[in-house]
Parts: structure tokens; C-alpha cells; sequence
């Protein structure tokens, strides 16, 4: 009986230490914004279906680099402009491997991945200066 419980939690312990690796290695590589959504404060959500932009992670030296360009109407008024920037930034990824704290030259800001394959990448963050949730998904480049 007491073998068994060590085995067992020999293996658990086993799974829950790989699973930060093999999301590193999945989220590896050059991504190209497909989509960027916006959900603003008061609750409203706008999308860019065309933003611009590649973002680049490296899992060895967990580093993340890149620009996304977007813009969206505010309720058919105005035309806003917004960018997502991370120039050397580094991260760290959380051991349950679902949450990247990305650090800045300006600020460090918790990514929470929402999807993560060989061929699609999606994360989302909150933009505490703006009140806003942004929400951004990526194809393998």
C-alpha cells in the first residue's frame, strides 16, 4: 500500500512539473495576429479583424518581442488606434503553465493563455491604465 502511494505521487509529481515545459514548447516561435478583441470597462467588446503585427517567444531565454497594431470604432464616433508592444520583454510562466507575468520596460502584466496549439496561439490581459480587457489571437507565422 505504501509503495503504491509513493508511485502515484512520484508520477503526479512527474506530470505536474512537465506541464510549464510543454507549454513553453507549444507557444515557441513567430506569431501573426489574426484577431485583437477590446472589452472595455463599462462592458463593451470591439474587434479588429484585420490588425497587423508578429510577435515573437522564445522559450529558451523566455523572452517575448514584437508589435500588434489595431484599431477599432467606439461606437461608430471616433476611430481608436492601440497598440500592444513588448520590446525585450521577459516572462515567467506559472506552474500550472496557463499564466505568462511578461515584464516590460514599463510594466509587468499578468498573460493569461486562453489557447494553445502547434498552429494557434490566444492570451488575453487586462490593461489596468485603460480599464480593459484585451484579448488577441495568433496563427503560427
Amino acid at each position: 500500500m505504501k509503495k503504491s502511494l509513493i508511485i502515484g505521487f512520484s508520477l503526479l509529481l512527474l506530470v505536474a512539473c512537465n506541464k510549464p515545459k510543454a507549454q513553453l514548447k507549444r507557444i515557441d516561435g513567430t506569431w501573426k495576429v489574426t484577431l485583437a478583441r477590446v472589452l472595455d470597462g463599462e462592458g463593451f467588446t470591439f474587434y479588429d479583424s484585420l490588425p497587423s503585427g508578429t510577435l515573437v517567444i522564445s522559450s529558451d531565454s523566455k523572452t517575448m518581442e514584437g508589435r500588434i497594431d489595431f484599431d477599432y470604432s467606439h461606437f461608430g464616433t471616433s476611430q481608436i488606434q492601440d497598440s500592444f508592444v513588448v520590446n525585450q520583454g521577459k516572462f515567467t510562466i506559472n506552474s500550472d503553465g496557463d499564466h505568462l507575468n511578461v515584464i516590460r520596460e514599463t510594466d509587468t502584466i499578468d498573460v493569461r493563455l486562453l489557447l494553445t496549439s502547434s498552429k494557434q496561439l490566444e492570451f488575453e490581459y487586462y490593461d489596468y491604465k485603460q480599464y480593459r480587457l484585451r484579448r488577441f489571437a495568433f496563427s503560427r507565422n
